[in-house]
């Protein structure tokens, strides 16, 4: 009888434990694949997740992060084609790239990679591919300086703050030497200088002439002639009067007062326009001007893939066309 009570005690155990483990794997959550969590591991090749202004923001086959997930900073940066799919000139080239967080984010380091190794060449009768061209955004001054002396910084996006990240470089060196920069209320003088040409253009933003400080204490018909002047536009002086005649206190085609002259050369400058106002609220912009000062095109008419990864090499947006 004492025999019996143990062997039925036993049994009631393992029942026991038996229901106990059929618990555990009930509640236990299944793993899931980096597909199905949206986590991009290592080696993983990330699928098609949504359009763009027509342009597909996935189907990277083969990429491969440098470390589990995706960066930080993909949930608050985009990435956009800008004109790369039919400009080919460098200098003319660029992708955007655009801060919609809250945050702050220094960008400098990040490398922007094309997707030349994607695509077969046909060469002499036989495909063959090449490895991707590999840029890195460098660093770039807050404030062009008219001198050439701009000191260098960290790029670092605002909120709402955009950087265009054009392929080449400009080359042209007088009056400023240009190096990668934000924008300012008064670089609309340089994009105006006929020397110059940027793609897009830069933001034309200068303060009006009629509102320069000191524009009040001149005589009226020098101030009625300020009230004529364009906003970012350096006048031309010189040159003939409306009569014909060479004028050399000319202004437009107008004979001034000497005095109004030399005011106009004073201000109406992106350096003057620096003197006067590099002390003003809201003097800089909310774009920066990058340049990657290649030779030659980075992004290819179609069939092309623009990746951009972080700092540390993780992926933080990326566009197909």
């Amino acid at each position: 009888m004492g025999m019996r009570f143990k062997r039925g005690e036993g049994d009631l155990d393992g029942i026991v434990i038996l229901a106990v483990l059929l618990i555990i794997i009930w509640v236990t959550p299944k793993s899931h694949t980096p597909s199905e969590t949206g986590i991009w591991t290592p080696g993983a090749t990330i699928s098609s997740y949504g359009t763009d202004n027509n342009t597909s923001r996935g189907t990277v086959s083969g990429t491969t992060l440098s470390s589990a997930g995706a960066s930080r900073s993909a949930q608050s940066v985009s990435l956009g084609t800008g004109n790369a799919s039919y400009s080919y000139q460098p200098y003319e080239e660029y992708v955007t790239i655009e801060n919609y967080g809250r945050n702050p984010i220094d960008i400098t380091g990040w490398q922007l990679k094309n997707g030349k190794d994607q695509r077969p060449y046909n060469l002499g009768g036989t495909l063959q591919r090449f490895s991707a061209d590999i840029a890195v955004i460098p660093r770039a001054t807050l404030f062009l300086s008219p001198t050439g002396q701009s000191a260098l910084s960290n790029v670092v996006l605002g909120d709402g703050e955009k950087a265009i990240v054009t392929t080449g470089g400009v080359s042209v060196t007088s009056p400023y030497r240009i190096v990668s920069f934000k924008e300012n209320i008064c670089t609309g003088y340089i994009e105006t200088h006929p020397d110059y040409a940027f793609t897009p253009s830069l933001t034309q933003n200068c303060p009006r002439p009629l509102d320069e400080p000191g524009v009040k204490n001149l005589p009226t018909e020098c101030r009625d002639f300020m009230n004529t002047l364009s906003s970012c536009r350096i006048p031309e002086f010189g040159g003939k009067d409306s009569e014909g005649e060479y004028c050399e206190n000319c202004v437009q085609g107008k004979l001034l007062p000497s005095s109004c002259v030399a005011f106009v050369r004073e201000h109406f400058t992106y350096q003057g326009c620096v003197a006067n106002h590099r002390n003003d609220p809201g003097f800089e912009g909310r774009t920066w001007r990058i340049f990657l000062g290649r030779g030659w095109e980075m992004w290819n008419k179609d069939y092309e893939s623009i990746e951009l990864f972080d700092n540390l090499g993780q992926l933080v947006d990326f566009k197909n066309y």
